[in-house]
């Protein structure tokens, strides 16, 4: 396995999260990255390839996200810093809702409640360098499977599986895995995205979910009491050609590893009747039992059973660094998955 580090893996992200109407300093933090890479790194021996940033954006960037976000994104904070009373970061105050769906105007206040759908995405001065970073990070490392890799880890931020086709959530404004899936898709066929983030990946739903040659699967906290709160149910099984390409596998609060693993078995059975080409995770730390801002209860040693089932799958593997905010424990929980997954 080779693991491939972002150039912006560790840029210090200077906006704040509001979490229950309070703002935060970000939970995305840098020193998680470093954590996690000096798992891959000093602890599991792993090539670690430092990515260059691309000369261009990959097509792969406009087949998952709509053209017009994209161009917002990029453009957002020169347009938001020049008003004289700018904030530092760029937060929607005024939604576009079912009242007023349309944009009636194209000022910075009004595009930022049009593209960002909540208080944790803010969008600060170098956040677009810091998404294209990551975007060139998860290309690279599909490409290594399509080009004969067993297995890659992608370790990058800002996360991405919340970020949906037009939309940034829950601190996710490019779709990192999805984009990477779109590759894999590209080249080899049937792709199959199992999500282990505590979190459910709607951003991943969304833009897979009227296919069919793109089984995705979740296994998160019930949204009933766990963000995103308005997706990640078991009835959610796609639509048109992709119905009954998308499983959801809600978890109650406390879930241990006896009782997670009938969910997981379920995933992986439903991932090997699929026969895809090739797999990818989704890879969340947050299930971690004092992770907090997840409410799953697995421990340290439980990713090692995690990570030695997924082997079992015998697929192409490409693992997408998600979410895991407890950062004194991530070091210890990435060795334990992936030292599941080699066989250590």
């Amino acid at each position: 396995m080779k693991a491939y580090i972002s150039p912006t893996h560790d840029a210090v992200w200077t906006g704040n999260a509001m979490i229950r109407g309070v703002l935060k300093p970000h939970h995305d933090r840098a020193e998680r990255s470093i954590e996690i890479l000096a798992a891959l790194r000093d602890d599991l021996k792993l090539d670690c390839i430092n990515v260059q940033r691309a000369a261009q954006r990959p097509s792969e960037m406009l087949e998952v996200h709509a053209p017009d976000y994209l161009q917002y994104l990029e453009t957002a904070w020169e347009a938001w810093s020049q008003a004289p009373d700018a904030s530092f970061e760029i937060r929607p105050y005024i939604a576009v809702n079912r009242y007023f769906p349309d944009l009636r105007t194209r000022t910075p206040v009004v595009m930022a409640g049009h593209y960002l759908g909540d208080g944790g995405t803010p969008i600060v001065k170098d956040a677009w360098s810091n998404m294209a970073g990551s975007v060139d990070t998860a290309i690279e490392a599909a490409q290594a499977l399509i080009e004969g890799a067993e297995s890659a880890y992608a370790l990058l931020r800002p996360a991405g599986h919340h970020a949906m086709r037009d939309m940034g959530l829950g601190g996710c404004l490019i779709a990192n895995t999805a984009i990477a899936v779109q590759r894999l898709s590209r080249q080899l066929g049937r792709v199959a995205v199992l999500d282990i983030d505590v979190h459910h990946g709607n951003g991943s739903q969304q833009i897979f979910y009227d296919r069919d040659d793109v089984l995705t699967i979740s296994l998160h906290g019930k949204p009933e009491v766990l963000f995103p709160f308005l997706s990640g149910y078991a009835d959610e099984l796609g639509t048109g050609a992709g119905e009954g390409f998308n499983l959801n596998l809600p978890l109650e609060p406390g879930t241990e590893l006896s009782v997670y693993l009938k969910d997981f078995d379920k995933a992986l059975q439903r991932i090997q009747d699929f026969a895809p080409n090739a797999l990818v995770i989704a890879t969340g730390y947050d299930t971690f039992r004092h992770d907090p801002f997840g409410n799953i209860c697995i421990d340290t040693a439980d990713y090692r059973v995690l990570g030695d089932r997924i082997a079992q799958l015998k697929l192409p593997t490409l693992f997408v660094q998600e979410g895991g905010y407890k950062v004194d424990t991530l070091r210890s929980n990435v060795c334990a998955l992936l030292e599941g997954f080699l066989g250590r």
